[in-house]
């Protein structure tokens, strides 16, 4: 290309160079949770299911500055499937209304064989179980994990993370659940609070780009997703251990 010329492969930047928010970060996604797994299931065989497949990489995952951040990037940083996704599936948009309501999970089969009994459980309670029940067997245990690693991790969207019943009724089938391309779905969450965006709090919103200039200049910034994924090792990491609680 000749010098100073535009290369329209590259898609519109959002910040000018030096120019990004440079105020606190607010991240839902929890890396401790991976140590916490790594702990828990040591030398069982739920672990090296786990381990052999696409989430394996993230036990082993190092901060990196990318030059951009493509889903292309994303998959070769994480490790994780950034296929296709299957005919007919749509990821679900936590911005929407009641996207996160688990109202009723408690009535689903699934739910209650892997969850339990109520529909406002929290990770960490999870956490809390696959920790001390011993006597819980390995068809629960490595469900348990994975929906943690999910909700706690990749596609964390909520200060709290609870699990998601879409997700947990997909663990039906665990070989199909770890074949499932996660890192496509976990980016597009990622992605979503870095761009204008097309809802707030369930509403639709009129102007997006006035929406996201309102976000940029909040004493805080909401990050969803897996934003570790991208976030410079030194500078917003340090926030992010400054000011944001992962403990579960």
């Amino acid at each position: 290309m000749e010098d100073n010329a535009c290369d329209t492969r590259l898609p519109e930047r959002i910040f000018a160079t030096d120019r990004f928010p440079r105020n606190r970060l607010i991240i839902y996604s929890r890396p401790n949770i991976l140590a916490f797994v790594r702990h828990v299931l040591r030398g069982s065989e739920a672990f090296a299911k786990i381990r052999k497949s696409s989430f394996g990489k993230l036990f082993d995952l190092q901060l990196v500055n990318p030059l951009r951040f493509s889903l292309e990037e994303f998959g070769t940083i994480t490790g994780l499937n950034c296929g296709s996704f299957p005919d007919g599936y749509e990821a679900p948009d936590h911005n929407l209304k009641d996207a996160n309501k688990q109202k009723g999970a408690h009535k689903d089969p699934l739910w209650q064989k892997i969850v339990g009994k109520y529909d406002n459980i929290t990770i960490a309670d999870l956490a809390d179980d696959l920790e001390h029940d011993h006597q819980m067997d390995e068809w629960r245990r490595i469900r348990l994990a994975l929906i943690i690693i999910l909700d706690g991790v990749l596609i964390a969207s909520q200060q709290i993370p609870r699990p998601t019943l879409r997700y947990v009724q997909m663990l039906d089938d665990v070989d199909a659940f770890l074949e499932f391309p996660w890192g496509h779905e976990s980016f597009l969450h990622t992605v979503r609070c870095m761009k204008p965006p097309k809802f707030e709090k369930g509403k639709t919103v009129d102007n997006p780009v006035d929406m996201l200039v309102l976000k940029l200049k909040q004493e805080t910034f909401r990050l969803t997703g897996f934003p570790l994924a991208r976030v410079p090792a030194s500078s917003a990491v340090t926030r992010f251990q400054s000011h944001t609680h992962v403990a579960l």
